[in-house]
C-alpha cells in the first residue's frame, strides 16, 4: 500500500488467493480515499497473480508511479506532472 500525491491510498491486488475474484480485473492497482471510498482501478495484467508491488515517488516536479507485474517479471514506471501552486489535488 502506498500514499499517492493526492493523499489517496493505492493497493496492489492480484486476486491470486481467489477470494472474491473479479474476472474482469484479475490483477489491478486499486485507488481509495483515506475515508475508504473507491476511486478507480487500473489493470496490471489480464491473468490472476500479476499485481505484486507498487511505489510512488515525487521527482523533478512529477509523480512517478512504479508497479511490478509478477506474471511477466516486468516493472512499469509512469510519470504524471504535479499541479502547480494553484492546481487542485483531490
Amino acid at each position: 500500500m502506498e500514499m499517492a500525491p493526492n493523499n489517496h491510498l493505492l493497493v496492489s491486488n492480484d486476486d491470486a488467493v481467489q477470494i472474491n475474484p473479479d474476472p474482469n480485473q484479475p490483477s489491478e492497482i486499486v485507488e481509495f480515499t483515506k475515508e475508504g471510498k473507491f476511486v478507480r482501478q487500473i489493470s496490471v495484467d489480464q491473468n490472476f497473480g500479476g499485481a505484486f508491488g507498487l511505489d510512488v515517488a515525487i521527482f523533478d516536479g512529477s509523480a512517478r508511479f512504479a508497479f511490478v507485474d509478477d506474471n511477466t517479471n516486468s516493472l512499469s514506471i509512469w510519470s504524471f506532472p504535479l499541479p502547480g501552486p494553484s492546481g487542485d489535488q483531490d
